[in-house]
């Protein structure tokens, strides 16, 4: 890695050592469950009823933006069709 030094207003680039590879620590099973444990304790889980009502506010806004899309795509299909001479499939059977 090159560091850059000034001197009298001038860079100059230093030549480094190669960055050194660090070897990590091995972890036995048991250590490595324990701190899994440890880490799981340390979050902060919702409880119930914040799952519940965050559940149906995603179920209402997956509705409604069904209903726009759907009436975003009807009001283009009546455009298009409005538009070019082509068949258009009617709604209704």
């Amino acid at each position: 890695m090159a560091k850059k030094s000034k001197a009298g207003g001038q860079s100059q680039v230093v030549e480094g050592k190669a960055a050194e590879v660090k070897k990590k620590k091995k972890t036995s099973p048991f250590e490595f469950m324990q701190q899994v444990r440890n880490e799981a304790a340390k979050v902060t889980w919702t409880t119930r009823n914040e799952t519940i009502v965050s559940t149906v506010m995603v179920l209402i806004m997956v509705a409604i933006m069904a209903l726009f899309f759907f009436g975003v795509d009807q009001l283009l299909r009546a455009g298009i069709c409005g538009l070019l001479p082509i068949d258009c499939v009617p709604l209704s059977n």
